[in-house]
This record gives C-alpha cells, sequence and structure tokens, in this order.
C-alpha cells in the first residue's frame, strides 16, 4: 500500500511558504508564480495556516476585501489539517473528503516536511492502476 512518503519522493519535498504579515496579493502572486492551488504560512519553524486559491474566492472576492491591504493572516485556514509521511494515500484521501479540503500538509516529528494535493494522490493512484493494469495483461497474454 502506497504511503504519503512515496508521493513525497517522486514530487519532492518543497513546500511554497510566506510570512503571515504578508499581503494576500503577495501570496496569490507566489501561488501563481509557483503555479499551485496553496502557500502555507509561516514564521519561524512552525507552520501556523495555510492560504488556498479557494480561501481567496470566498474570504476575499466573494465578500469585497481588498488583495492589497488585507493580510493573509486573516483569512487563512487555521489550523492546519496535517498527515504523517507514514499515512496511506487512501486515508489521507479519506481525510481531504471528511474534511472538505484540497491540500495536506505533511509533518513528521512536528517538523513540515511536504505538502501533498488532492490531485497528486489521484495522479499516484492512477499511475499505480495503469501498472497493475499493464502487469495483468503482460501475464495474460503470457509476456511476464
Amino acid at each position: 500500500m502506497s504511503t504519503i512518503s512515496d508521493i513525497l519522493d517522486l514530487k519532492g519535498r518543497n513546500v511554497l511558504t510566506i510570512a503571515s504579515s504578508a499581503s494576500v496579493l503577495e501570496a496569490i502572486g507566489n501561488i501563481s508564480e509557483a503555479n499551485v492551488g496553496a502557500i502555507v504560512i509561516q514564521d519561524g519553524d512552525q507552520p501556523e495556516g495555510i492560504f488556498t486559491e479557494r480561501d481567496y474566492l470566498r474570504k476575499i472576492a466573494l465578500e469585497g476585501r481588498s488583495s492589497n491591504s488585507t493580510l493573509v493572516s486573516e483569512v487563512m485556514s487555521s489550523p492546519l489539517i496535517t498527515v504523517e509521511p507514514t499515512e496511506s494515500i487512501h486515508s489521507a484521501m479519506e481525510t481531504m473528503t471528511g474534511r472538505r479540503c484540497r491540500h495536506l500538509v505533511v509533518v513528521e516529528g512536528g517538523a513540515m516536511v511536504g505538502i501533498v494535493s488532492l490531485g497528486d494522490l489521484v495522479k499516484h493512484l492512477l499511475q499505480e492502476k495503469e501498472a497493475e493494469v499493464e502487469q495483468l495483461s503482460s501475464y495474460i497474454s503470457g509476456n511476464y
């Protein structure tokens, strides 16, 4: 059974972060430039929250707030929903479904070691299934 660590080994462990004193405009600029859907709010060693595209739509655009004058700390989602690297992908998907989120911060020993998105999990599961189908096809055709 695949784990979150398997995904991090393939995609990397880099996490886009920003200080809580940054503006929402700066945060969305960083998100856009990195072509990701979320940024972790972090002051010092500990992550404090997450700001996502969904947060922008709900807490800035729909409320008519200014991206330039609103601090990311005012609209971040907190507390963080986290997962350990040893957790199974299926368990992480259940967490995302139950908590209605698209990103999980990966924490090991109290330290942030990565982030995974729902897309990362689905991509990994699809690759596993494709490999399984290929193996079964080879077995059936006698090319094993």
